[in-house]
C-alpha cells in the first residue's frame, strides 16, 4: 500500500515516459549497487506483498469502517423494538420471561437483560424452534412481547461476518488473517520505500508535489498518506489479531502456558458445573437474582439462565468501562458462588488484549479512537486504491510489472533472517511463502508465457 515505484530521492533519471516499461528499467543507482539491488528487492517484496493484500484490504477497510458505527446505526434501526415509553412499574424478570414463553411455547429463553434506563426494553435471548438465535423483545412496563430479531441477520452482525470471516466461515478467516499479516509486511516494505536517502525534505515527503505530472502526484498521495497513517494501520492490524483462528489460537495457548489468559469465569464457554443433590430445587429467577445483588452484581447485566440439571446461572457485566466488567456464575440450586472475575483478576496480557478490542472497535477512549480508527480504515482503503493507480500508469505491455531483480541477485542475510522471523511469527506468511515458491519454481516457471508476463526471470 506504500509506493508501487521508487522514491524519487533514492533514484535519478527516472524517465517520464507513460510506462511503456517498468520503472525498474529506468533508474540509476545513486547509493552505490548494493544499495541499490536492496531498494529494488524490497519494491519487488511491496508489489508482491500487494498482489496479495490490496484486493481484500479495500473491503476490510470499507467494513471495518462500517462497523465503527455499531454504537449508533443499531440503536437508531431499531429503536422500536429497544425503546419503550416509560411506565410507573416494572413487571419483574420472571413474568416478563413468562410473556416470552408465551408466545415462543417450542423455545426456551437463555438469558434475560434488564435495562437500566427507564426507556430500555426488555431483552431476551433464545434460540427457536428452526434453530435460529433471537433477540425478542419485551415492554418491562406492560409485559408485551414487541418483537424479535435474529441476530445472525442484524445489520451490524452481517458487517462484522464480512469483515472477519467474509462470509466464508474458517476459511474466510484465515484468508483476511493472511490479508492483515501480509499488510503489515507491506507497511514495513512502504516505509523502508518511502525513508528519504538522500537529505531530508519537505515536498514529496511530508508534503505531496501536485504540479510534477501524474505519476508524482499519485505517487506522492500514495506514500504520504501512507507515511502519515502508518501507525494508526498498524494498531488495526495488531489489535486484531488476537480474534484470528490460526495467530489467535496460537496466541491463546501461550497465554495459557504462561497464566497470562483470560479468567475462565470470563471466557464465552465456561466448565462450572451445577451439583444436584437428591430432593433439591432449582432457584427461581427472583431468588437468583437476590443472591447476584447481594453480590454486588450491577444492575442491567445479563443474566444466563440455566440450561439442563447442571447448568448455572451466570451473571455478566461486559461494561463500557472495562474496569467495571465483572463475571459471576452461581449453583443454580444451592445459590452457592462457584466463581467470580472482574477486570482486577485478569493477567497483564489479557488486559492488553481486552484493551486492544475496544481500541479496535473505536470504544475506548470516546470520539477521539472512533475518528482515528475509521481515519485508519480510510487511509488503508486511499493507499491501495492510489497503489493500484499507481501500477495502472506504469504497467508494461504484456507484463505483469514486477520490479525486476539484478542479475546474480543473493538475498542479504539479515534480510533471508528477517523473511524467516516473518514466516515464523505469522505462520500463514511461512505457508503462503512456500506456496508461492513451490508455485513459482515447479508449475509457472515451465510455461514460457506464465513466466514472461509474470517477469520470474532476473536480468
Amino acid at each position: 500500500m506504500f509506493p508501487s515505484e521508487p522514491v524519487p530521492s533514492q533514484l535519478e533519471n527516472v524517465s517520464p515516459a507513460s510506462g511503456s516499461k517498468s520503472s525498474a528499467d529506468e533508474i540509476t543507482p545513486v547509493a552505490g549497487p548494493t544499495r541499490n539491488r536492496l531498494f529494488t528487492a524490497m519494491w519487488r517484496w511491496h508489489f508482491y506483498a500487494g498482489l496479495l493484500a490490496v484486493p481484500i484490504c479495500i473491503f476490510l477497510g470499507v467494513t471495518g469502517g462500517i462497523y465503527l458505527f455499531k454504537p449508533v446505526v443499531e440503536p437508531w434501526l431499531y429503536q422500536e423494538l429497544q425503546t419503550v415509553e416509560p411506565g410507573n412499574v416494572r413487571l419483574p424478570a420472571e413474568q416478563q420471561l413468562a410473556a416470552v414463553r408465551q408466545a415462543f411455547p417450542e423455545s426456551k429463553p437463555d438469558s434475560i437483560t434488564v435495562g437500566v434506563d427507564p426507556t430500555d426494553a426488555t431483552e431476551v435471548g433464545l434460540r427457536d424452534k428452526v434453530g435460529r438465535n433471537l433477540l425478542v423483545y419485551v415492554n418491562p412496563y406492560s409485559g408485551e412481547v414487541t418483537g424479535s430479531l435474529v441476530r445472525d441477520q442484524m445489520l451490524m452482525q452481517q458487517v462484522r461476518n464480512l469483515h472477519g470471516e467474509l462470509m466464508m466461515g474458517a476459511f474466510g478467516s484465515a484468508f483476511v488473517e493472511l490479508t492483515a499479516c501480509w499488510t503489515i509486511i507491506l507497511l514495513m516494505t512502504g516505509l523502508y520505500l518511502w525513508w528519504p536517502r538522500s537529505g531530508l525534505r519537505v515536498m514529496g515527503v511530508f508534503v505531496p508535489r501536485m504540479r510534477q505530472g501524474a505519476r508524482t502526484f499519485w505517487r506522492d498521495l500514495h506514500a504520504v498518506v501512507g507515511m502519515y497513517s502508518a501507525a494508526v494501520v498498524i494498531v488495526l492490524l495488531v489489535t486484531g489479531l488476537p480474534w484470528t483462528n490460526i495467530w489467535g489460537g496460537l496466541f491463546k495457548r501461550v497465554q495459557q502456558a504462561t497464566g497470562q489468559a483470560r479468567p475462565v469465569a470470563a471466557d464465552f464457554r465456561v466448565p462450572y458445573r451445577s451439583e444436584r443433590l437428591d430432593g433439591a430445587i432449582a432457584l427461581t429467577l427472583p431468588a437468583a437474582l437476590k443472591i447476584a445483588a447481594e453480590q454486588g452484581v450491577a444492575e442491567g447485566s445479563t443474566v444466563k439462565l440455566p440450561r439442563g440439571q447442571e447448568g448455572t446461572y451466570g451473571f455478566i457485566n461486559r461494561a463500557r468501562n472495562l474496569e467495571d466488567s465483572d463475571f459471576l456464575y452461581l449453583d443454580q440450586y444451592s445459590g452457592k458462588v462457584l466463581a467470580r472475575a472482574n477486570w482486577d483478576d485478569h493477567p497483564v496480557s489479557a488486559k492488553a488484549v481486552a484493551l486492544g478490542i475496544r481500541l479496535h472497535q473505536g470504544e475506548l477512549f470516546g470520539p477521539v479512537n472512533l475518528v482515528a480508527m475509521l481515519l485508519g480504515a480510510l487511509a488503508t482503503v486511499w493507499m491501495s486504491v492510489t497503489g493500484v493507480v499507481m501500477w495502472w500508469q506504469r504497467r508494461p505491455q504484456g507484463k505483469l510489472g514486477v520490479p525486476e531483480l539484478p542479475a546474480n541477485w543473493n538475498i542479504p542475510r539479515a534480510i533471508a533472517v528477517v523473511t524467516i522471523g516473518l514466516g515464523v511469527f505469522f505462520p500463514l506468511v511461512g505457508v503462503s511463502l512456500i506456496f508461492v515458491w513451490v508455485l513459482e519454481r515447479f508449475f509457472l516457471s515451465r510455461l514460457p508465457r506464465a513466466s514472461a508476463w509474470l517477469e520470474l526471470t532476473t536480468r
